[in-house]
């Protein structure tokens, strides 16, 4: 499911859905195998800064679909 796919992932595209999300670098850093330092210089990057803003849109679009057709209900 959403899970194994995101375990698929790199660990740079791992982190970039995880800061998305909200994760604090310091959590992510080991849930991806780097340190939280490395994640917060990958999240000053301009293409993973622009990646991050896409899954945070996909995400959003992601919610207010299922909120109109019901979904979690």
């Amino acid at each position: 499911m959403v899970i194994r796919e995101l375990a698929e992932l790199p660990p740079r595209k791992r982190a970039t859905v995880l800061l998305a999300m909200g994760v604090p670098t310091e959590e992510i850093g080991p849930e991806v195998g780097v340190s939280g330092r490395t994640v917060r210089r990958w999240r000053q990057r301009p293409e993973v800064r622009a990646d991050i803003r896409r899954v945070r849109l996909r995400l959003l679009d992601g919610a207010v679909t299922s909120v109109r057709t019901g979904g979690g209900e």
